[in-house]
């Protein structure tokens, strides 16, 4: 087997590792803060520390990964998501578990962006769709597999046994990374030269290749932070005879699907003819939600239907990042992405917590759903405008 195909293999087990502690502590986290006698507020306000923080954080550790190698990043972040588990077992104190979980956010600003940096680096050019889109795979199973696991071990264990086991499976992740073979800088790099030495990360929003994919991934992200915070609610609210988990398993299938489809068709019909449809296809799923209330089969068809276009979009646009980056700038583009999701899942979980009290439930999911299928047709329109000038 080659090295480079050995090392993308036991990246991709490093990665299951790293995400079952990332899905995990952003479920269980806010459960716990309430278990220690916590409020709503302060489960709330730690998500929204933790991602700030990393946002703020990625600025650090994108040009560092490009300077010095994703594999330094790469050991920060697994560190932090090692370390993290550990350091909650020390004290209950609410103010204590947000110190920790800023703390973890090093985690996610390091590590994530620099794992697709690597994967990309690694992955055969003519494959790059598929093998993206494989380690997107990857990364949504562990968000079906790890919350219910550990919901098992706190209701049969506790939460000691839960926070150790989380430490030790941050240990196995540093394990597997050791073994993963970084590419030499100009291996992976070709000849697109070296990153200029005041080069900055906001410099990457200069790029006119550049900017309409991280809007499109923006965009994508506000109508994900609506579904992530108030999907549960809203199935509750309306179907409260339905099992709320229902939405992220059917959710998480979709996802599968799409990242074992999307990326390697991109690699044969182009990025932008993947893209759209799947914004298309998640702006329809989030639009059906309207009618939720009255007929629980819209729960199935909405939640499959979203998943898809979200990992498609998702796995594709990162993919076109990819493509049409320096490969010297390679991680702090990816940085970028990733901050261009987070902000995004921010802002709409802030704009519709509060258009949620004024329109409702139903009219809120149906006006996000309208948006995305009114931006792709935008883009469909633009394009078919830019070809005709051509």
């Amino acid at each position: 087997m080659p090295k480079e195909r050995r090392s993308l293999y036991l990246l991709y087990a490093t990665t299951f590792f790293i995400f079952l502690n990332f899905y995990n502590a952003q479920t269980i986290t806010p459960v716990y803060i309430l278990h220690v006698g916590g409020s709503e507020f302060f489960s709330g306000l730690q998500s929204t520390m933790f991602f700030l923080a990393a946002v703020l954080l990625r600025f650090y550790f994108g040009p560092l990964a490009d300077k010095k190698g994703t594999k330094l990043t790469l050991y920060i972040g697994a560190a932090a998501f090692a370390t993290a588990p550990f350091l909650f077992l020390f004290s209950q104190n609410i103010w204590y578990i947000l110190a920790v979980r800023t703390y973890q956010s090093i985690g996610l600003a390091a590590f994530f962006s620099s794992c697709s940096s690597l994967v990309s680096a690694l992955a055969p050019r003519e494959k790059m769709g598929k093998y993206i889109g494989f380690y997107r795979l990857v990364t949504m199973s562990t968000l079906m597999i790890g919350p219910p696991l550990a919901l098992r071990v706190i209701n049969s264990f506790g939460y000691q046994v839960y926070h150790s086991l989380g430490g030790v499976i941050g240990v196995i992740a540093i394990g597997l990374l050791y073994f993963v073979k970084e590419p030499h800088p100009r291996e992976s790099a070709g000849s697109g030269g070296g990153v200029p030495e005041r080069y900055h990360m906001l410099d990457l929003m200069k790029d006119k290749k550049l900017v309409p994919i991280y809007l499109t991934i923006f965009v994508v992200s506000v109508s994900y932070g609506l579904l992530l915070t108030f999907t549960a609610i809203y199935i509750e609210r309306f179907l409260p005879g339905v099992n709320p988990g229902i939405f992220f398993t059917l959710f998480g299938l979709g996802c599968l699907v799409s990242n074992l489809i999307a990326g390697s068709l991109s690699d044969r019909i182009g990025r932008a003819a993947v893209v759209i449809p799947c914004v298309l296809i998640m702006g329809m799923g989030i639009s059906i939600f309207y009618f939720l209330p009255y007929h629980s089969v819209i729960l199935y068809a909405g939640s499959v239907l979203s998943g898809i276009g979200y990992a498609g979009s998702i796995a594709v646009l990162i993919t076109w990042i990819v493509d049409v980056i320096n490969p010297a700038r390679r991680t702090t583009a990816l940085a970028l992405q990733d901050s261009s999701i987070d902000i995004g899942i921010a802002l709409g979980s802030f704009l519709f917590g509060v258009l949620v009290p004024m329109i409702g439930m139903p009219l809120s999911f149906g006006l996000s759903g309208m948006l995305l299928l009114v931006y792709a047709l935008w883009k469909i329109t633009a394009e078919k405008t830019l070809r005709s000038v051509d």
